[in-house]
């Protein structure tokens, strides 16, 4: 496999994190070890004091001392040339004691089209009790004191970093992997570890709004990625089976290498007791990831996801990946990620032999979260309709592509039976409650995006669809980017619509 990996000069000393679960990291005799302790968060986004967005709230946090970057004494730049912020992560996982040890660097180029002075991190695990253990930080080589609050990392940059100019992160850090919550991806079960959002990384910047830092709310995703290049080297003690983003090429000394190109995110699940199953198709390898008395609800969910797969690369725009990785764990719900899906063991449970039921229907909402979430982005917390409308009415699109007699019974069973009401562009902090945000921004965007179909017609509509497949893809797109896209695809008028679905 061709690599574009890294491995800077920082890989060479490698600092093995050692203790059980409850134990921080020996500190070196070069970095004083920092245990972060959490911060109070809001229920509502942080956004910069110059943002014009209504979802406001200061998160305060201790400066770092400020960052003058030095020159690389590299005559060319390891960013130069690069087109996405690169990630190049080395990971060892204990599974029994549930602690990671990471090294991260990070690449990255200022296409922001203004002068940066700062950087802002997410450290997400950080929101978490006894979990994140900061070893060192060093920018460009050069080790920096940091302060950080709760999940926000802050690195003041004098002077700015240039447009198209770049810098390298280096961080050294452990996980103490904590006991799974039901509504929650990461944490152990007792045979599963889920690791996701477990490396730091860079908020994206919008010119209108900042660093698109949020808080968690109640319901739906606060986080938002920038397109990213991931290289992954992970080890794993025992003989366990691992679920990644991207499938991996093992070496003989136990590190099994991964790429994963222009993602949103690279997640993995480690298992003592996960069987798996195979399909292959012209866009994508599917391999399903069960517990053993699972099998036939396997084979019949990794059946629904290829066919997805195949109709959303013709109606969208082609899979964005090479493989896919569908886990069964513990979960409420499913959960999307580019490259793996999870999905919840009650709707393994609830699978009845048919098409009719929550494991295909809601399998194939998480596949197409594969175009709308990770190949066109969008501000989750803000903006959540722009992915979970279109996802919502993809698995309209599925059934009627495979299996056309379902359609109504989908529309009464997963919408209309909730009688939903609410504005489709809600955001995460106006909703009351999980079903008052799924009314709202799920199924009346479902309501929504079946008029418009109607209103300009199969041809315009499946060519709307296609165009902002296309031009978006590698972006993060904004409601004003969805009626561009439909505005040059349509000279209908549907502004009855805008005034009956949107707020």
């Amino acid at each position: 496999m061709k690599r574009s990996l890294v491995i800077r000069g920082f890989f060479i000393g490698f600092f093995l994190l050692t203790g059980c679960a409850s134990q921080s990291p020996v500190p070196s005799s070069t970095a004083t070890e920092t245990r972060i302790n959490l911060g109070t968060e809001t229920a509502t986004a942080f956004l910069p004091a110059t943002s014009t967005a209504t979802e406001q709230a200061t998160l305060t946090f201790t400066p770092s001392p400020t960052f003058t970057p030095t020159p690389t004494p590299s005559p060319t730049p390891l960013w130069m040339g690069r087109e996405r912020p690169l990630y190049t992560l080395r990971a060892e996982l204990d599974f029994a004691k549930h602690y990671l040890s990471v090294e991260e660097e990070i690449l990255y180029i200022n296409q922001t089209g203004i002068a940066l002075d700062n950087l802002v991190l997410v450290v997400d695990q950080n929101r978490r009790s006894d979990c994140f253990y900061l070893e060192s930080l060093k920018i460009n080589g050069v080790q920096i004191e940091s302060s950080l609050k709760s999940s926000r990392l802050e690195i003041p940059l004098d002077p700015k970093l240039a447009p198209n100019e770049g810098l390298s992160i280096e961080i050294i850090y452990a996980l103490d992997i904590p006991a799974k919550r039901s509504d929650e991806v990461f944490g152990y079960l007792i045979s599963q570890i889920n690791t996701v959002d477990w490396y730091p990384f860079i908020a994206p910047y919008s010119a209108e709004k900042g660093w698109l830092f949020y808080t968690p709310s109640g319901v739906g995703e606060h986080l938002v990625y920038e397109i990213s290049d991931f290289d992954v080297s992970l080890k794993v003690s025992d003989n366990l089976v691992v679920a990644a983003s991207s499938e991996g090429e093992e070496r003989d000394d136990g590190w099994v290498e991964y790429e994963h190109h222009a993602a949103r995110a690279f997640v993995f699940s480690v298992g003592s007791n996960l069987s798996s199953q195979v399909e292959t198709s012209e866009n994508a390898r599917v391999t399903s990831f069960y517990y053993p008395e699972y099998e036939e609800e396997s084979a019949a969910l990794l059946e629904a996801s290829v066919q997805a797969i195949d109709v959303f690369s013709e109606r969208y725009s082609p899979f964005p990946y090479e493989s896919l990785s569908i886990v069964q764990t513990e979960l409420n719900n499913g959960m999307e990620y580019d490259g793996l899906v999870f999905m919840g063991r009650a709707f393994y449970d609830e699978y009845n032999g048919t098409i009719k039921n929550n494991l295909i229907m809601l399998g194939v909402h998480e596949i197409a979260h594969q175009w709308w979430f990770g190949s066109v982005g969008n501000d989750n917390a803000l903006e959540p309709w722009v992915d979970e409308a279109l996802a919502l009415y993809s698995e309209r699109i599925f059934y009627e592509s495979i299996y056309p007699y379902p359609v109504g019974w989908w529309w009464h069973f997963r919408v209309d039976w909730f009688k939903p009401k609410g504005w489709v562009n809600a955001s995460i902090y106006d909703a009351l409650d999980f079903r008052a945000y799924t009314n709202a921004v799920y199924y009346r965007g479902g309501y929504f995006l079946e008029d418009l179909r109607e209103r300009i017609g199969e041809k315009a509509f499946n060519a709307f669809l296609q165009d902002y497949a296309q031009s978006y893809a590698g972006k993060i797109a904004t409601s004003d980017d969805f009626f561009i896209v439909l505005d040059r695809n349509t000279d209908k008028d549907y502004s009855d619509l805008i005034t009956e679905y949107f707020k």
